[in-house]
């Protein structure tokens, strides 16, 4: 592919590669520099998805805003089709807070009145970005901010994640109504997503911790719990809740921050992660580094220098008595202390001491009582591939209603987007569901599954699968793509079900 021209602009070498497509660096008879989006060749073979990208570029060239990414022409090249887009030299903001780069309170409120005045375009035009996060936001050498991708999210969660069995993307900005229904989505999506995206900027830190909690509860946060922005500096503080409601009807509209708004004057300045973790990968899930502020208090500077002078001068002053009192305290230490020693027990006659736990352990604790649980990999592989086999038999065998007491207990806390509902209720409705739908094997890529181990003994699931269904025996199966989470307790009976962002291939 390198050297082949396309609409003028001749590809000289790849720049990079993505879930979709790879990126060349081109330039014209004139040296203007493009880079030109590839989809791959793996994909070219799909009118549906062939046809997406074309409209998509075509809904791009239309759009002309100095804060997004100009897509200048599409065309095709070796049978695929490809974006001819403006060429940029900078980092997205994802790569900059790992690099241990500082923000400004200027430059937070530069972004933030520049991104509301692109949405704000795009919104007109009835476009809905659905993927507003820190590595989508481009700032240039000359400090320019820029949203990248706009408007082929939605395409990349509809065919990327089904093809590879991986997610692509985070949850930790996705608005609550994404989580649910990726489909019925209003402008307002945009609004949460770029408010969750400063609070990350502002505060430094994540949304929510990926490290520590699972897919599952991350997804319930979204949906149920509010952000706290109460630690934020003025303007933040009383900005980002304006769009963070759960309702998106409850949302405000976006608007600029105004020059006569309190500003902290404030430097956030972000520590470097390890040089072992990738660093701007565009669909992975990022986590900021701890976070360090520097003010202007020099008031306090002045007290600690005067602290410390005067603490010198009484040592000075009384260095004899100081001197005296260190003796005396180094007397007392060398002298036994009898009453805190503690004598181990000696295990009893034939009996071994018990062995060192191994260091693949869980902790599980409690406000009184700490104990320890050895869980070896060759039990959490046992486990895993376990509740595999349960999964697939569960969704094999979903349309047997009667079979449901085999994989839920009687009262089944979540069962889709319900809660406390007994199992015979569920059945009813099963019963009508089926009636009507009707399932193959469901197509679940081992790849998919993402474990989460808890210390309580539940097990979260997270994975992706690929069914089909179809209304009448004549009618052609329909292929569905949809994201499930799923625990377990330790009988492997399921806890919870969230069947979530179900797209129609």
């Amino acid at each position: 592919m390198e050297n082949t021209t396309i609409n003028g602009y001749k590809l000289k070498y790849q720049l990079g590669e993505g879930g979709m497509a790879a990126i060349w660096y081109a330039e014209n008879y004139l040296q203007k520099p493009a880079a030109v989006k590839v989809l791959q060749q793996r994909f070219c073979q799909m009118p549906e998805v062939v046809h997406r990208f074309e409209n998509e570029a075509r809904l791009m060239v239309q759009l002309n805003h100095p804060h997004i990414r100009n897509v200048y022409d599409y065309s095709t090249v070796d049978g695929c089709p490809c974006m001819i887009m403006e060429y940029l030299e900078g980092k997205d903001l994802s790569h900059r807070m790992k690099e241990g780069e500082w923000f400004t309170a200027q430059q937070l409120t530069g972004w933030w009145n520049s991104l509301v005045d692109a949405l704000q375009y795009t919104h007109r035009k009835n476009i809905i970005h659905r993927d507003i996060k820190p590595s989508n936001l481009f700032l240039t050498e000359e400090g320019q901010i820029k949203i990248l991708d706009f408007g082929i999210a939605k395409l990349r969660d509809n065919v990327t994640v089904t093809q590879t069995g991986s997610r692509m993307g985070t949850l930790m900005y996705m608005s609550p109504e994404q989580v649910y229904d990726v489909k019925n989505l209003s402008y307002k999506t945009d609004s949460y997503s770029l408010a969750v995206t400063f609070y990350h900027l502002v505060s430094g830190k994540p949304p929510y911790d990926a490290s520590k909690i699972s897919d599952f509860e991350i997804q319930e946060n979204i949906v149920r719990n509010h952000l706290d922005t109460s630690s934020l500096p003025e303007p933040w503080r009383s900005l980002l809740p304006l769009y963070l409601a759960k309702n998106p009807e409850d949302r405000k509209e976006l608007r600029r921050i105004d020059a006569g708004m309190p500003i902290a004057d404030e430097t956030i300045l972000f520590t470097p992660v390890s040089s072992k973790e990738p660093v701007g990968n565009i669909d992975s899930s990022v986590a900021a580094p701890p976070l360090q502020r520097t003010g202007s208090n020099h008031l306090g500077y002045i007290f600690l220098v005067f602290f410390i002078v005067a603490a010198l001068v009484l040592f000075a002053l009384n260095k004899d008595r100081f001197m005296a009192m260190l003796d005396t305290h180094k007397t007392a230490a060398k002298q036994p202390n009898k009453e805190k020693t503690v004598t181990k027990p000696r295990p009893k006659k034939n009996e071994l001491p018990p062995p060192p736990a191994p260091a693949d352990t869980v902790e599980a604790r409690s406000d009184t009582v700490t104990s320890t649980q050895v869980v070896t990999s060759e039990d959490l592989g046992k486990l895993e591939n376990d509740i595999k086999i349960r999964i697939n038999d569960y969704y094999r065998t979903r349309q047997d209603c009667g079979s449901l007491s085999r994989f839920f207990r009687d009262t089944v806390d979540q069962y889709y987007n319900k809660s406390s509902e007994p199992l015979t209720s569920i059945q009813k409705e099963c019963a009508q569901y089926h009636g009507k739908w009707r399932f193959t094997d469901a197509d679940i890529a081992s790849s998919s599954y993402v474990f989460t181990h808890n210390p309580n003994g539940n097990t979260y699931v997270d994975f992706n699968m690929l069914y089909k269904i179809k209304q009448k025996e004549e009618d052609d199966w329909i292929p569905y793509n949809i994201d499930v989470s799923i625990v377990f307790d330790k009988e492997l009976k399921i806890v919870r079900i969230v069947e979530r962002r179900i797209e129609k291939l």
